[in-house]
């Protein structure tokens, strides 16, 4: 009987990667172009690649999946860059997919293509997996796409990885899967400054998150100076005699993505508020 070609297929979540290597033929299982979704051996997906591809799918050692996020936590709504790395004496066709994710597995942040011609998402953006011309290297290869976090008050994730080594043997059996996690933690500082409010004054700053101009509303006149500082606690904008009933905004489209501290204060008070650059 005619052997059936084999290809790589391989399921990604937020918070996991997943691989998965099948037939390419008729069966309905074929992923060389792309794997099936939750295939990332996540709590919440409960499945990876080893269904396709015989024998158990094995955890690898850490640091397949990393970043550039900080040891202190990801900031909301920066970008960061995640990258997968996985290599094997004698393998020349891989697959992956990866999704962040909850512990039961709900999507966290928002995953961008960096690579189109190699990688690309499905199941409306919660995983992502190879393409065709993105499965070829010789012992090793690497897939990055960008990662934007989500909003304050998400906390800890996962990003969760199945891979698939596949050794060309036209058939499901003897390849091999491998399971990796990468765990990261929202960064929950703010220089030492408790947000305060005005006893008098019912203040709101928007939009929040912003790209271009943040607002003061303020239901009392008057004027304020107005201060803002990056995480490390350094003065990056500064507008004195700010006219708090004007609604005029405030440019921040030059700022860095990131969460930022905004210390408006008169001769009636101080109040602190965390705003969002996008």
């Amino acid at each position: 009987m005619k052997a059936l070609k084999k290809t790589l297929i391989l399921g990604t979540a937020f918070g996991f990667v997943g691989l998965i290597a099948i037939n390419s033929t008729s069966s309905t299982s074929a992923n060389g172009t792309g794997a099936p979704s939750a295939r990332t051996g996540s709590p919440g997906d409960g499945m990876n690649c080893s269904g396709c591809h015989t024998g158990s799918a094995v955890n690898t050692i850490p640091g397949v999946i990393s970043s550039d996020i900080p040891a202190s936590g990801y900031i909301p709504g920066t970008t960061y860059t995640i990258t997968a790395t996985i290599s094997a004496t004698g393998i020349n066709k891989f697959g992956f997919e990866i999704s962040p994710q909850s512990a039961t597995g709900v999507k966290k942040g928002t995953m961008v293509i960096t690579g189109g011609t190699t990688t690309q998402l499905i199941t409306s953006g919660k995983y992502i997996t190879h393409k065709t011309a993105g499965t070829a290297g010789t012992g090793t290869k690497t897939w990055s796409f960008n990662w934007i976090a989500p909003a304050a008050g998400s906390g800890s994730l996962t990003f969760y990885g199945a891979f698939v080594l596949a050794n060309g043997n036209n058939a499901n059996s003897g390849d091999q899967v491998r399971l990796s996690t990468l765990s990261v933690s929202e960064n929950t500082a703010t220089t030492g400054l408790e947000e305060l409010a005005l006893s008098a004054d019912d203040m709101n700053v928007y939009p929040n998150p912003a790209r271009d101009f943040v607002t003061i509303n303020v239901l009392s006149a008057g004027k304020a100076d107005v201060r803002i500082f990056d995480l490390a606690g350094r003065e990056v904008r500064t507008i004195t005699d700010y006219n708090l009933s004007s609604s005029q905004g405030i440019s921040v489209s030059d700022l860095p993505q990131g969460m930022y501290v905004m210390r408006i204060s008169n001769e009636r008070g101080e109040v602190l508020k965390k705003i969002v650059k996008q």
